[in-house]
């Protein structure tokens, strides 16, 4: 027989987005239940990199590019509070990242950016030559120039997800994994729950953050949200003492871990739910590594895995509330998801509690699918 619970708010998706938001409603004081269809950070936020370097790749001011912004300025304190309540520290690094490039047009490019960003108040150094073979001696000599991004950092993004977790918990927000939403329970136009398999969960607010699965989630009268997976594979090198620095370029890049580990990713293939690593995923990705720093070619293989990030159609998170009373969304993420979080838990928690989130959120407005 089903069981029926009344709880503030229910959050479907149990990743680093979901997690988030489940610890800082809890924080605010709501009743908070956090669903997960399987184990919690096993997806899409597992099998990140952990960059949070939202300057990387910016040449322009859009909507995305503030809100990465305001999320990392957030990440700091976020993460301090998050490793004094869960007793685990994610491992946040604070020796910035390179973004490196060659001589030429790809060097001209980089000059762009670098005085975009300057323009807009942040902190970018042009480097070259020896200086930058000082900070990152392994470097390959072809990838002469550089761009030191002091607050561009990086964070063991298993480690957060599991921290996120145990503090949500001990805030008084109740996890149930294994547990798969199978549809929105609406009365009278207003979503008022959540069923799974098990049990219908009733509450005053739904919030879908079921990454590339949102889509899957509908009730009678609401439109699922459009998303689709992308797939990025990983390969892991280690232990091994290089490179000192995340390093970025072309949509490649190479990420330290605290014990010697190195992630070089990431793939983006549109392949369905399929997380396969491949043969031409290992090789390409191996041999962008070695192209950046020759070194690794003598460290280890240590493993190599597959994650699927959420993706929307016009590749913009949706964050807001839904046309439905009582449904919110925090999903499509895409590349971000590991950046946005403490922003993302931040907004969505302000609009549960129905207090100003701070920001114009109508880039993201989740309802510009059903125009």
């Amino acid at each position: 027989m089903r069981q029926e619970r009344i709880d503030d708010v229910v959050v479907v998706g149990g990743g680093i987005i979901g997690c988030a938001i489940a610890r800082e409603a809890a924080r605010g004081g709501l009743r908070v239940r956090l669903l997960e269809k399987g184990a919690f950070g096993r997806e899409a936020s597992g099998a990140a990199a952990g960059l949070l370097s939202p300057q990387a790749e910016a040449d322009r001011p859009d909507p995305l590019f503030r809100l990465c912004l305001a999320s990392r300025d957030l990440f700091p304190e976020f993460a301090r509070q998050v490793a004094e309540e869960s007793g685990l520290d994610p491992a946040v690094s604070e020796r910035g990242t390179l973004v490196v490039a060659r001589r030429g047009t790809e060097a001209e490019t980089l000059d762009q950016r670098a005085a975009f960003q300057r323009s807009f108040g942040l902190v970018a150094e042009r480097l070259g030559g020896e200086a930058l073979r000082l900070m990152e001696p392994a470097l390959h000599p072809d990838w002469s120039e550089g761009l030191y991004l002091p607050r561009d950092r990086s964070v063991d993004n298993t480690l957060l997800v599991r921290g996120l977790e145990l503090s949500a918990g001990r805030l008084g927000a109740r996890l149930q994994g294994g547990a798969r939403v199978l549809r929105l329970m609406v009365t009278n136009g207003r979503v008022v729950g959540v069923e799974t398999a098990e049990e219908r969960v009733r509450a005053g607010a739904v919030v879908i953050a079921a990454g590339a699965w949102s889509e899957e989630i509908a009730g009678p009268g609401v439109t699922p949200l459009p998303s689709h997976p992308v797939r990025g594979q990983i390969v892991c090198f280690g232990p091994t003492s290089v490179p000192v620095h995340p390093i970025f370029t072309h949509g490649f890049y190479l990420v330290p871990r605290r014990d010697g580990r190195v992630l070089a990713g990431s793939t983006m293939e549109r392949s369905g739910f399929d997380k396969s690593v491949t043969g031409s995923g290992l090789a390409g990705l191996s041999t962008s590594a070695l192209a950046l720093v020759p070194a690794l070619g003598r460290a280890p293989f240590h493993s190599a895995w597959a994650g699927l990030r959420p993706a929307t159609p016009d590749e913009l998170p949706a964050i807001g509330r839904a046309r439905a009373p009582g449904l919110l969304y925090a999903c499509g993420h895409l590349r971000n998801g590991i950046l946005l979080a403490p922003v993302t838990a931040r907004v969505v928690t302000s609009l549960l509690r129905d207090e100003d989130p701070g920001m114009d959120l109508s880039p993201f407005d989740p309802c510009r699918f059903l125009r």
